[in-house]
C-alpha cells in the first residue's frame, strides 16, 4: 500500500513538474469539487476522508531558511493561519508548516519548501475534513481561499480527493469490485485510457468532458482517478476518487 502511495506521489510530482496543470480559462474548481462529491456519494459510505490541495510558488527561497521563514510567515497571516516561529523539518529538509482549524472537523495547513536548484518557494495549501464537516462550510472555504490565492498570484490548480469505504459489500469485503468501478465510469461519463490492476487494487484513470481540470500522463489526459484497495486487515474494499488524479494513499 505503502508502494502504490509513493508511486502515485511521484507521478504527480514529475507530471506536475514537467508537464503542469493543465487549466481552461472557464475553470472553476469549487464547481468541480461538488460535481465530484455528489457523484461518488452513492458509491461511498458515509464514512469518508475529503482532501483540498492547493501547489504552486511563490516568493523566493533560494535555498534559504530565513527566507523560507519568511515567506511562511508572510502565506500564514494571507491565509488566515497562526504564524510559526521556527522551521520544521521533513526527510531530513527544513520546512515551514503551520495549521488551523478553520471549519469544525477540517484542519488547514500551509506547508512551505525550497527545492533544491530552485529559486521559487514552493508551497502547498491542503484541507483535511473528517465526516462531520459540512460539505457547504468546505466549499465556502475553498472559494475563500482561492480567491486569495489569486491575489498573492500563485499559480497553481486544485487538487480535491474523496476516500471511504466502498458501498454494496459484506462484513467479509465480498463485491463485484469491477463492476462498481464500471459503474462510477459511466457516473461520470468518462472514458478509460490507463488503468493499473492487481490481486487487491484496482486502479483507472479517466478522461471526462465533465471536468476541465486535467493533466497530462504521457499522451492522455487525465480528469479523474478511481482506485479500489482491499486492505489486508479487515478484507473491506476502500474507494478513492480524486481529480484530475489521487495524490494520497488508498
Amino acid at each position: 500500500m505503502q508502494k502504490i502511495w509513493l508511486i502515485s506521489f511521484l507521478c504527480l510530482s514529475i507530471a506536475g513538474l514537467i508537464f503542469g496543470w493543465v487549466r481552461q480559462a472557464d475553470a472553476h474548481g469549487e464547481q468541480e469539487t461538488l460535481q465530484l462529491l455528489n457523484t461518488v456519494r452513492p458509491y461511498m459510505t458515509s464514512e469518508n476522508q475529503i482532501t483540498f490541495k492547493y501547489t504552486g510558488y511563490y516568493g523566493a527561497c533560494g535555498g534559504l531558511d530565513q527566507k523560507m521563514l519568511e515567506v511562511g510567515k508572510e502565506l500564514s497571516q494571507k491565509l488566515g493561519l497562526p504564524q510559526t516561529a521556527v522551521l520544521g523539518e521533513s526527510n531530513d529538509h527544513p520546512i515551514y508548516t503551520a495549521a488551523k482549524e478553520v471549519v469544525s472537523g477540517a484542519e488547514a495547513t500551509i506547508t512551505v519548501a525550497s527545492p533544491s536548484g530552485q529559486a521559487g518557494c514552493y508551497t502547498v495549501l491542503r484541507l483535511d475534513a473528517s465526516p462531520q464537516s459540512e460539505q457547504s462550510e468546505l466549499i465556502k472555504w475553498q472559494d475563500q481561499a482561492d480567491e486569495q490565492l489569486k491575489k498573492l498570484g500563485i499559480q497553481g490548480q486544485w487538487n480535491v480527493m474523496v476516500q471511504g469505504y466502498a458501498v454494496e459489500q459484506d462484513s467479509a469485503g465480498l463485491m463485484d469490485s469491477d463492476e462498481l468501478v464500471n459503474r462510477m465510469v459511466r457516473a461520470f461519463k468518462g472514458n478509460i485510457v490507463e488503468r493499473y490492476e492487481d490481486q487487491n487494487t484496482v486502479s483507472m484513470s479517466l478522461a471526462s468532458e465533465e471536468f476541465q481540470t486535467s493533466i497530462q500522463s504521457g499522451n492522455n489526459k487525465v480528469n479523474l482517478q478511481i482506485a479500489l484497495h482491499q486492505e489486508s486487515t479487515s478484507g473491506l474494499w476502500r474507494l478513492t476518487v480524486g481529480t484530475p488524479i489521487i495524490t494520497m494513499e488508498y
